[in-house]
């Protein structure tokens, strides 16, 4: 008994020592000190965001672009007109391909021409004055103006309805004449018709009283019927000459529209055949001759020459514009992210030619998105970029036409712990 009473003060006393002890502070703060670095790692992926970088490719060219000229169809050059680094001005011709046709010629039948206004009344063109060209294409379209214009001038010189509109105003001239005559004999036959009605009015009077003889009243009466014959024939005379003179201002009125159609019709089929000869030159131009649609400097892309052959589709030279516009990047993005591209966006550029590392970057910004892909499913993106090109090195870069790189569009920025979250999310989707 004595035995037990003493085993359980020394337990006593363990327990009693543990229960006294003060514990470590690391049990005793370790749930706060737990529960304060969950929430400073929660602040802290609250506070840290960062973005998204799109990396493609990047072409930096200009708000008016160099224009490239093709080659329209395959042959050597005839003539090439111009050269690099040549100040060009617009629709001027750079270079001919090889064809049937002499383009000196071609080019001083374009420059007459060019001057003639087929609109004017006296449609007038100088076709006496030029020498004998070779055309080539344009010789068939040539030849039918040169013919239907010579008809044309031709009909201008003989005028053949000019006879038979004389001879009618003549008869018409003529018949009103005789009208006027006959109506003044009308006139005079009224007058003696009147008369011998009064005459033979007394002779019978005189009849009836046995004054006169009844061969005498009876001649009184064929008298009076001559002059109503005679006056009858006047009245048929007027009548025929009225006939007559309105079928000859009916032949007159014919002539004078069937002149204006034919003037028309011939006229016309000559300006016809002009528009004709305008638009062989100007298909011999589109086919064969290179010319600048802009004012700017040649800047050729291999070094051609004279008589070396060239194919459908070949890039002949660019033309740089003269005029000072802003610097633009094309860029074509890939469909993945594509949704996050918003304009005002940041795009970082990185020039091939010129190493980042030793010139740094160009800088620019989202200006316009296309609303719909390509064919390949890339999304075209227009990125504007400052009036000089001054990378963040401080560096000025010198403008070449298309001048390739690679472009980092910097997207929307997104925090630390939202992205956590998203990827929570799909693993439990």
């Amino acid at each position: 008994m004595p035995q037990r009473n003493q085993h359980r003060e020394i337990r006593s006393e363990e327990v009693q020592e543990i229960l006294t002890h003060v514990p470590n502070w690391m049990i005793l703060w370790g749930n706060t000190l737990l529960l304060i670095l969950l929430l400073m790692i929660l602040g802290i992926s609250w506070l840290i965001k960062y973005p998204d970088i799109i990396n493609t490719e990047v072409t930096i060219t200009t708000s008016f672009p160099p224009e490239k000229i093709y080659a329209r169809s395959s042959g050597q050059f005839d003539v090439l007109l111009a050269h690099e680094g040549d100040h060009v001005r617009k629709h001027q011709l750079l270079a001919v391909v090889e064809n049937s046709a002499s383009y000196k010629d071609v080019l001083l039948l374009k420059s007459v021409v060019d001057t003639i206004d087929m609109y004017r009344q006296d449609f007038s063109f100088p076709l006496d004055k030029l020498p004998p060209m070779l055309l080539g294409d344009i010789m068939t379209s040539y030849s039918q103006f040169e013919n239907d214009y010579s008809d044309y001038i031709l009909h201008k010189k003989l005028t053949p309805f000019a006879v038979e509109k004389t001879a009618n105003s003549m008869s018409l001239l003529e018949a009103k004449g005789r009208l006027q005559i006959v109506l003044s004999q009308k006139e005079l036959n009224k007058r003696e018709l009147n008369f011998k009605k009064k005459d033979i009015q007394r002779s019978r009077t005189l009849f009836n009283k046995g004054v006169i003889s009844a061969k005498e009243k009876e001649q009184k009466e064929i008298d009076l019927l001559q002059a109503e014959r005679a006056y009858q024939s006047i009245q048929t005379s007027i009548s025929q000459l009225r006939e007559f003179i309105g079928t000859a201002e009916k032949n007159l009125e014919d002539t004078a529209i069937k002149k204006t159609q034919s003037d028309h019709t011939i006229r016309k089929k000559a300006i016809q055949s002009f528009l004709y000869l305008k638009k062989a030159i100007t298909d011999w131009e589109k086919q064969y001759a290179l010319q600048s649609s802009i004012t700017g400097t040649v800047s050729f892309p291999s070094s051609w020459n004279t008589h070396q052959t060239i194919h459908t589709g070949d890039v002949v030279c660019s033309i740089i514009p003269e005029i000072n516009t802003s610097y633009i990047g094309k860029v074509k993005a890939p469909p993945a992210n594509s949704g996050k591209i918003q304009n005002g966006q940041k795009v970082l550029i990185q020039l091939t030619n010129y190493p980042a590392d030793e010139f740094g970057e160009l800088n620019g910004k989202v200006h316009s998105i296309s609303q719909i892909p390509d064919e390949d499913g890339h999304y075209h993106i227009e990125v504007s970029l400052p009036k000089e090109l001054k990378t963040t090195y401080g560096n000025h870069i010198l403008f070449k036409p298309e001048m390739k790189g690679t472009a980092a569009i910097v997207t929307e920025d997104l925090r630390l712990i939202e992205r956590f979250f998203y990827q929570i999310r799909n693993i439990i989707q």
